[in-house]
This record gives structure tokens, C-alpha cells and sequence, in this order.
């Protein structure tokens, strides 16, 4: 009995890639700054009876949640908070002279006000990039508070920053 080998022709293959690529993508464009799947695709855990808020917040002793029924949300949307971000950040002028560059990542909490607090790096680059940041991250104005069952609730969000030398 003959074997039949298949052969794949070359714009197959990039065909192949394209489609792997476009796959990958969509899957990283899903996951949000945290790692975690987006809200959307999340489904409703009912907490074990006698447990309390801070226990199905997954361990947060400060009671901000990551997850949540409708997340924070900037005036004018994310592409709004980036802009206001690259409009008011200033590129430290001794960080400019020594060519560092690089992405710091800034955590802090919307409370349940839409107020910025708890400013923090979590990902550093160089001490005068990470205080630019905070600076920034501290100015930024009110949010739309987060939502959990239709409650206000303080959610940590996460914003990266990029430093760049043209």
C-alpha cells in the first residue's frame, strides 16, 4: 500500500504563520495589564458560606479588589489615560543626558471615590523614571469607580509607562 506524503507549499506555510500570529495576538489583546483573563469572560463565583469580602478578594488585607463586575474607568476611556499620561509626563533631564530608557509599570488603587491612592512601581527602571511616574500617576483626575454587585469598590489598576529616546 502506498503512503501518501503531503507536501506543504510555501504560501501555505505563510498562510500558517499569519493565522499563529493573529491567534496569539488575540489572545494577549484578552488578558488585561494583570495577567488575569478579562472581566468579561469572568463568571460569578459564589463565596463559600461565612466568608467575608476581603476572603473572596483573593487574600488582599487591604480590601481592593483586581477583579471586579466593571472595572474603574478614566474620563474618556483608556486612550484618554494614556494621553494624559505621555502629555504630563517630562523625561527627567539627567535620565535624558544618560540615555535611560525603559517601561515602568505603576500600580495604585481607584478608591471608592474614583481617587487615586497607594501609588507604587511595581516594575523600576531607574529611581528618576520611577518618582516621574508617581508624580504623573499622582496627579491623575477622578475615575468612574469600579463596580462589584452594583457597590462602589476600591480596585488596584496597573498603567505602564514608557520611556523612550528618539
Amino acid at each position: 500500500m502506498k503512503s501518501k506524503i503531503t507536501v506543504i507549499k510555501p504560501g501555505r506555510s505563510k498562510f500558517m504563520i499569519v493565522i499563529a500570529a493573529s491567534l496569539s495576538i488575540t489572545i494577549f489583546a484578552s488578558l488585561n495589564v494583570a495577567g488575569q483573563k478579562s472581566t468579561a469572560d469572568k463568571k460569578e463565583i459564589t463565596p463559600p458560606a461565612g466568608s467575608t469580602d476581603k476572603q473572596t478578594n483573593k487574600g488582599m488585607k487591604d480590601g481592593a479588589y483586581q477583579v471586579v463586575d466593571q472595572m474603574p474607568v478614566f474620563p474618556g476611556g483608556d486612550a484618554a489615560l494614556l494621553k494624559y499620561i505621555a502629555d504630563s509626563t517630562r523625561y527627567p533631564k539627567e535620565a535624558r543626558a544618560k540615555g535611560i530608557q525603559g517601561k515602568v509599570i505603576a500600580r495604585f488603587k481607584v478608591n471608592k471615590d474614583g481617587s487615586v491612592s497607594n501609588v507604587s512601581v511595581l516594575r523600576e527602571v531607574d529611581p528618576m523614571l520611577d518618582n516621574e511616574s508617581i508624580r504623573v500617576v499622582k496627579s491623575l483626575p477622578r475615575f468612574t469607580p469600579g463596580k462589584l454587585k452594583g457597590k462602589n469598590v476600591p480596585v488596584w489598576y496597573m498603567v505602564p509607562i514608557n520611556y523612550s529616546l528618539k
